[in-house]
């Protein structure tokens, strides 16, 4: 009998370390899944993962995986702390049941066409997009949410190419995207007003449940005045933070002011009480390559956010074979989970600042210090300091370019 006891009293206690692994961490990970994964992998993704965002269509490469939806609530019992968003497009059919590639087989009214009367096309994937300014698809989309959260028990949504330009819409495109309301092409302060107005009819019908948006990244966040859409949304997605994939085993290349301009969208949305879920793109690491060169740009990125996040915010390491455009889908033993995204940093202390040529954010206990730049940095340190891996720091600490540093009090 007692050993049964014990035997159970173990068993909660792992239970209990599932449930609380993935909420110790300064950097909370966020993954993608969007197929049947064994419940192993679930659980996996319980103990590791605090944020998942998820599509479980009707048709999946003529596959029904809708079923799968009805797992939600199994899923968040594995650690009642995990986040689980439902994921949709703004502008195209994803997890609906409108499917349309060719041409619309439902609604065609809510699709969009271009100068030349042609349906409209994603550039990247080839499905057809629809008119974020229809009334109807965005009643359509927002009821589609709404019934989804109610029946499977999703914590809120997730709205992919919520832009402020036609840039995407028309990106590689002769004919321009027409507004079926002027007969015209779309011009941007049309398409922001529709797509803020899309926003507008998802939170009446979602309610204050959390709302994440996809937009764009650092300088187009600020010159397109992107936070007018987070007076609707909770969080945002920087996609491509600090850079498009980018291959560590080549010599780093990056404009530090666009990286600046990254970490400020960062400390923008934090300054507005609003979370960001950031997209780390780097490319998978090879079986021969050096798993320390690796982990110096996982680093260098991780760094990169500490310094304007506020501890309410997410990361996905996008690693992918081929440097395209990261996809975050959960792939099992392809995860990237970095031991230094649970060093005890405690809370910030002020907002980051540029100090002795690289970048430092003061934390209760320890500091982060990032150099954008192409030029090697000695920075000079008081105290005893130590890295994230328990190494002793010398001062000046020398800094090489594009790389990051977490250090910790030595005491």
């Amino acid at each position: 009998m007692k050993l049964r006891c014990l035997a159970m009293a173990l068993a909660l206690f792992a239970s209990g370390l599932a449930h609380s692994m993935a909420d110790d961490s300064i950097i909370p990970l966020a993954i993608s899944v969007r197929e049947r994964i064994p419940d192993a992998d679930w659980q996996h993704i319980a103990e590791h993962y605090s944020f998942v965002w998820t599509m479980f269509p009707p048709a999946t490469k003529k596959r029904d995986i809708s079923a799968e939806n009805e797992r939600v609530k199994w899923i968040k019992s594995l650690n009642p702390k995990l986040t689980v968003l439902v994921y949709g497009g703004s502008i195209n059919a994803a997890n609906t049941s409108l499917p349309a590639w060719n041409k619309p087989e439902q609604h065609p009214d809510w699709f969009l066409k271009d100068e030349a009367g042609q349906w409209v096309g994603d550039y990247e994937y080839g499905a057809l997009h629809l008119d974020p300014g229809n009334p109807d698809w965005q009643e359509y989309r927002a009821k589609v949410y709404a019934e989804q959260i109610a029946r499977y028990g999703y914590d809120g949504a997730y709205i992919d190419l919520v832009g402020p330009t036609t840039n995407y819409i028309n990106h590689k495109k002769v004919s321009k995207a027409v507004n079926p309301k002027t007969g015209k092409a779309y011009t941007d302060a049309e398409w922001k007003e529709a797509m803020l107005e899309l926003l507008r009819v998802v939170r009446r019908h979602i309610g204050n449940k959390p709302l994440f948006i996809v937009g764009p990244r650092g300088k187009d966040y600020f010159k397109y005045g992107y936070a007018e859409f987070l007076s609707i949304a909770d969080g945002v997605v920087a996609e491509f933070f600090t850079g498009w994939t980018r291959d560590p085993m080549q010599p780093f290349k990056s404009d530090p002011e666009d990286w600046k301009a990254d970490v400020d969208a960062l400390a923008d949305c934090a300054a507005r009480g609003k979370q960001t879920l950031v997209f780390a793109s780097i490319k998978k690491r090879g079986d021969t390559e050096p798993k320390e060169v690796y982990d110096a740009s996982y680093r260098f990125v991780a760094a990169s956010f500490l310094l304007g996040t506020e501890g309410r915010d997410y990361m996905c390491f996008a690693a992918k074979e081929k440097p395209v455009q990261p996809s975050c889908l959960y792939r099992p033993g392809d995860d990237i989970l970095p031991s230094y995204r649970q060093a005890p940093l405690g809370r910030a202390r002020g907002t980051y600042q540029k100090l002795d040529g690289a970048y430092q954010r003061e934390f209760e206990h320890g500091r982060v210090l990032v150099n954008p730049t192409s030029h090697e940095i000695r920075v000079p340190l008081s105290g005893q300091w130590k890295t994230d891996t328990g190494s002793a720091v010398a001062s000046p600490m020398v800094l090489p370019p594009g790389t990051g540093a977490i250090l910790l009090k030595a005491e």
